[in-house]
């Protein structure tokens, strides 16, 4: 395989709190986080590989300010946002009144079309999955305004196999060049969740199979967990930044339709304007957030994804964007830092 091999755009999570204002605020005070509740917010974590890491995900959870506020629009340009009009990457207008059924049958059609995709059966271990996305997080400070950041270029390397360490390249997340550890080996804890290209072809490739599979990688021991919850945020961490064999790529959408409170948004945004349509699922752990994967309308190729605050509070407006991606390339090559 020569180092530039297209292949088709498919398309990443903060952490999770129960308390969006209490999670807010702890890291704006930098104060430490009750053992307990730590433990429990790292085994939702662990399934979630950040579309913006670092300081800028402190914000993604809580933002936004009251209707009509003045956002950065993706040429630099102020564009208005608030409660009516067109959706834009910035607002979500109607939030809680945009949202139909269908959800099982949406997921059956982009399962169909994810099994025809190209097989990658030439992929070497010493390759590196690049994925090229635009993205933005909401961003907080005491005394100051809220608002999505500006929109800014993200660059992955993964490995194939996830022996080598990785790179990214996000100057506008205030991380560039910095090296990615590599995936847990088998046996390592976290191995389950790894996203590398060689572990997620050992995943089931039978809707039924892999619904089990999803609901197996929580904790048990939890009792506050919720396994429709979980199982939705495990296919979003796993999808978001990754190649998917086109086999388990087809179960996993399939799966994901028959997780219970999963919804369709008709008209959804990604970070680079474009329109499509979600599946989507309310945060039962923040239950004034709702996840959204976002597909192509015509495609029904996975084009991006965002988050989507649900409720009104004392510093967020219904409708506020609080993290948004969107995929525009997605390659194989053959060194890390090496474009397509």
């Amino acid at each position: 395989m020569n180092d530039n091999t297209s292949l088709p755009e498919k398309d990443l999570r903060p952490g999770r709190h129960r308390h969006l204002k209490e999670h807010l605020m702890r890291e704006i005070r930098q104060t430490p986080v009750p053992e307990a509740e730590e433990a429990r917010t790292a085994r939702r974590r662990k399934w979630l590989r950040p579309v913006v890491a670092g300081p800028a995900l402190a914000g993604a959870l809580a933002l936004a300010v009251v209707a009509g506020i003045a956002m950065t629009g993706a040429d630099g340009s102020a564009t208005p946002v608030g409660r009516e009009g067109k959706a834009t990457y910035a607002f979500a207008p109607k939030v809680n009144a945009d949202t139909t059924g269908g959800a099982a049958e949406l997921l059956d059609r982009i399962a169909t079309v994810a099994a025809h995709s190209p097989a990658g059966d030439t992929i070497r271990d010493d390759q590196f999955v690049y994925i090229r996305s635009r993205v933005a997080a909401a961003t907080v400070g005491e005394g100051s305004e809220t608002k999505l950041a500006a929109l800014h270029r993200r660059e992955v390397w993964l490995s194939v196999d996830g022996t080598r360490p990785g790179l990214l390249r996000e100057p506008g997340g205030n991380q560039d060049n910095e090296v990615l550890e590599r995936d847990p080996a088998p046996g390592e804890l976290g191995y389950g969740q790894s996203t590398n290209y060689r572990h997620l072809q050992t995943l089931p490739t039978d809707a039924d199979a892999m619904l089990k599979w999803l609901r197996s990688q929580g904790d048990s021991g939890d009792t506050e967990r919720n396994p429709d919850q979980d199982a939705f945020v495990l296919v979003e961490g796993l999808l978001k930044e990754s190649l998917m064999p086109p086999d388990v790529s087809a179960a996993l959408f399939r799966a994901a339709a028959k997780i219970k409170g999963v919804v369709v948004v008709p008209d959804a945004v990604n970070a680079a304007g474009h329109h499509g349509v979600a599946v989507a699922r309310y945060d039962a752990y923040n239950p004034g957030l709702r996840d959204e994967l976002i597909f192509d309308s015509k495609s029904l190729q996975l084009i991006g994804s965002r988050s989507v605050a649900t409720q009104a509070t004392d510093s967020i407006e219904a409708g506020q964007v609080l993290s948004t991606a969107a995929v525009l390339e997605r390659a194989v090559v053959d060194a890390k830092g090496r474009r397509p």
